[in-house]
Order: structure tokens, then sequence, then C-alpha cells
């Protein structure tokens, strides 16, 4: 393969970050293998912050009783999240070599082989800042040597006499580009803002939507979702007082959540529930069974250095979140109609919610 050819093929590579970009300008610059790992925590981040809230008691509401509440999660990202090993993709860069007096030869070098080991890129949390992986001279060199010495029929000792290192340098400036990786956006945390509204249903069932319209997030694009879910409750099939047990509940709720368009976001969560109250003060928790899923479309975008032509290429593909277990512990204040509750989760990434609301029955 070429240098034009191969310049095309890792032109993921070639990105300037000279000016801050927005998530969508970055996606963009990236092909598939790359995106999977820049977004790759987020899949998880985001499924940990909207499954987050959805309940404060695990005792639904009495017949048409009702809450607003307004939840703020934070997903805490962890530095495993921050960083993701950029890919190079396998792929040949051929480059001609003239030996004074010998000859003229191309030489052909794997990629992969020629570029430094550590390939270390920011995620989309991770810092705000473009590495260089670069190429390292040294196996490079000791690859070139050897192509010259087996193709020329003399030894290495005397092609590295008749090609010295300063014009290998050159060579290798020339031909195998210093690949600059994708920018994070620098975020310890992922917040979240989720208003919700519950009501009460005969048997103590309890059906709760979810969501805000679409709104601003920075560089990251408009974000918005919408969810909906429910629980019920337990003790109505338990033949002991309520003043004995805790309250007990199941619920479920699914959300999904838009980043922009290119970005969607598939959430859902099983919840057992558990609360105890005496006057004012309410202790809850629980365990949760969940799944994110993220669908990502968006067009691939690069230009040859050498022509100045873009190519653009549609990018789709579907990623799954690790979280797949929770647990659940918080507190409740109720004063008259007033409501603040904290808890905390305990998952792939933890994350700390507050909520503060209006209940009535």
């Amino acid at each position: 393969m070429g240098k034009k050819p191969f310049i095309l093929l890792l032109a993921v590579s070639l990105l300037s970050f000279s000016q801050a970009q927005s998530l969508q300008e970055t996606l963009q610059s990236l092909a598939e293998n790359n995106a999977q790992g820049y977004l790759g925590p987020a899949v998880t981040a985001f499924g940990m912050g909207v499954n987050s809230g959805t309940f404060h008691t695990a005792r639904p509401h009495k017949m048409l009783g009702f809450d607003v509440t307004i939840n703020v999660a934070a997903t805490m990202i962890t530095d495993a999240g921050k960083t993701y090993d950029f890919y190079i993709p396998p792929s040949n860069v051929d480059i001609p070599i003239d030996v004074s007096g010998v000859g003229s030869y191309t030489v052909t070098l794997n990629l992969d082989d020629v570029y430094e080991s550590d390939r270390t890129s920011s995620t989309l949390f991770g810092e705000k800042t473009s590495h260089d992986i670069t190429v390292d001279e040294a196996a490079a060199s000791a690859a070139i040597y050897g192509s010259l010495a087996q193709q020329s029929g003399l030894s290495q000792d005397q092609i590295q006499s008749l090609v010295p290192a300063s014009t290998i340098s050159g060579l290798l400036t020339d031909y195998v580009p210093t690949i600059k990786t994708p920018q994070g956006f620098n975020l310890p945390a992922f917040p979240m803002v989720m208003p919700q509204a519950s009501i009460g249903l005969p048997m103590s069932i309890e059906l709760s939507v979810r969501g805000f319209p679409k709104m601003p997030a920075g560089d990251l694009g408009d974000l918005s979702f919408f969810g909906f879910g429910g629980k019920i409750g337990l003790n109505q099939f338990i033949p002991i007082p309520n003043l004995v047990l805790p309250r007990v509940s199941v619920g479920y709720y699914y959300t999904n959540l838009d980043l922009g368009s290119i970005i969607s976001v598939k959430n859902s969560i099983s919840t057992l529930q558990i609360s105890k109250s005496i006057p004012f003060l309410t202790v809850y928790g629980g365990v949760g069974l969940e799944s994110s899923s993220m669908d990502v479309s968006y067009d691939y975008q690069y230009t040859d250095p050498a022509t100045q032509e873009t190519s653009t290429d549609n990018v789709s593909f579907t990623m799954d979140g690790k979280n797949t277990f929770r647990t659940i512990v918080g507190v409740r204040l109720k004063l008259a109609i007033l409501s603040i509750n904290a808890d905390y989760n305990m998952g792939e990434f933890n994350t700390a919610n507050i909520g503060v609301g209006l209940t009535l029955r």
C-alpha cells in the first residue's frame, strides 16, 4: 500500500485540535473502532445517571396520590473510564529508498509494528488534550535496514554505512505521520437532571413519567430524555401488618436519552425497593438489575492531505453498557407536602442523587 492509500486509511489520526470541538465534530473525525473506544464508558455512565432517582420510598401512592420531584444525579467517572487504547488499523506503507551505488528498493512497513506502544487516548470523559502517537524510530529503522539487506544481499552494517540514520528519519517523517488522538471533555462526573411525576392507582400500583424536552448541553450537543415506569406494592399480598414489616415493592423503569442528532441511549432498570418510615423520616434502599445500549450514527469525514479531497462515509453501530447490577441506599425527609431525598447508587460507576419534590397522599 503506498503513501496515499495509507493516509486515506489512517485519516482518523490526522486530527487537528487547535480549537475545542463539539462531540459531533469529534466523532465525525473518528473511524468506527476509535469512536467505540471514545464513547465506550459513556454508555454505562449515561445509564447509571438516568436509571437513578426512580424512587424515594417503597410505599406506592394511595389512589390519585401523586408527587412531582426533580432529581439531580452525578455519576462519578473512574480513571479507567477516562482513557482507551487508540486503534491503528492494520495497514502497510511502502517507502522507496535509494541505496547509493547499489540500487533503488521499496521497503514495506507494517504500521502496527512501527508506532510506539503507548497509544493512550482520552475518552469523552478524559482530558481535554490531544496526545501524539509517534513512530518508534528504533523499531522502524531496524525493519528498514533488515529489509534493504535482504533485498540487496549486503550486510546490515554495509547498508547502514550507505543509508545514514538521518535519511531514514526523514523518510519516516514523510511517510509515517504522527497520530493525534481525540480530546475529551474533562468530565470527572456526568451530571443529570431528572424531573419525574408519579400517580397512585388501585391495587397499590404507581405509574411514573420522567424527562424533559431538548435543551443545550454545551459542546456535548442538545440533550433530551423521556421515560416511564411504575411499581406495585407487595405488602398487600403478605398477611402481616405493615407496622411490623418494611414496605416492599418491585418496579420497572424505561428511559430513552438523546444527545444531539447522533446518539440515542436506551436504558432500563428493574428494582426491588424496601423502605421503613418514622415520622418525617424514611430510610430506603434496594437493588436493581439494569441495562443500557447506545445507538450511534454519524458521517465520518476525512481529507486526503495530498489531494485535499474530502470523503464522507456513514458510520452506524450499537454498544452495550457494563452496568448490570446496582445497590441503592438513601434517606428521605418529609415536611408536610415537601420531601427531600438523597441516595447513593453503587454499580459499575457510582452515582450520588439528590431530589426535591412535592408529595401528596
